[in-house]
């Protein structure tokens, strides 16, 4: 599964999340570190930020209305594509 879609899928279960709770989730066995990379002020990781900018580019995801910019969730073209895997996702939880 690509980080695009571990991306897509986690947006999808938690309807709204911060660009580090994204990173957290689309590579849980990166060592986290501080420093250069890394931004400030609660904005999530740096990593992510770009994933995030690359879904929305996409028109795959938006800032959350209900937090400003430091939430992210899905467009519709976005929980069209999570329905459009559905099926690899259940293919690979049997597994």
């Amino acid at each position: 599964m690509t980080a695009t879609q571990r991306a897509l899928i986690f947006l999808f279960s938690h309807r709204e999340a911060a660009a580090g709770d994204v990173g957290n989730a689309v590579w849980p066995d990166r060592e986290m570190r501080g420093g250069r990379g890394v931004s400030s002020n609660g904005g999530g990781d740096y990593a992510a930020q770009m994933l995030l900018g690359r879904l929305k580019k996409a028109g795959l995801v938006e800032h959350a209305r209900s937090e400003g910019s430091s939430r992210w969730c899905l467009t519709r073209k976005g929980l069209d594509r999570v329905h459009e895997l559905a099926p690899v996702n259940a293919q690979l939880n049997r597994r």
